[in-house]
């Protein structure tokens, strides 16, 4: 499988998720599903997951950038770590609403991560 082809899969996988989450009116269900999926990934799929879960971090959906947040943090996802860093760069300099919020979350994910040893 390609990366955009697994990229597709992920994003329908999200899109799936997020449309059950809103039925049940739980926000969690996402998670959820997203942390089962990415446990089902053999080794190559996960760096394929960890390179679409570091690009969501970026995207201007704050919606889906925060999914992508918390699974960077709870799954440990150190590749994600440049995109962290492009974040939190790109919204230090930015009008956008809630971009300090975006740039102190990022900054303590890739700090966390550094501990660990990604850096």
């Amino acid at each position: 499988m390609t990366l955009e082809e697994f990229r597709a899969e992920m994003d329908a996988s999200w899109q799936s998720a997020k449309e059950e989450a809103g039925s049940f009116k739980d926000p969690y269900i996402v998670l959820e599903r997203l942390r089962a999926l990415y446990a089902r990934f053999d080794s190559g799929e996960r760096a394929m997951a960890d390179q679409v879960i570091a690009e969501w971090a970026l995207e201007g959906d704050e919606d889906r950038r925060s999914y992508a947040l918390t699974l960077i943090e709870d799954l440990r996802i150190g590749r994600a770590v440049p995109s962290l860093r492009a974040l939190a760069e790109r919204l230090t300099h930015s009008a956008e609403l809630g971009a300090s919020f975006w740039v102190k979350r990022a900054t303590k994910i890739v700090d966390d991560l550094a501990k660990q040893g990604w850096s």
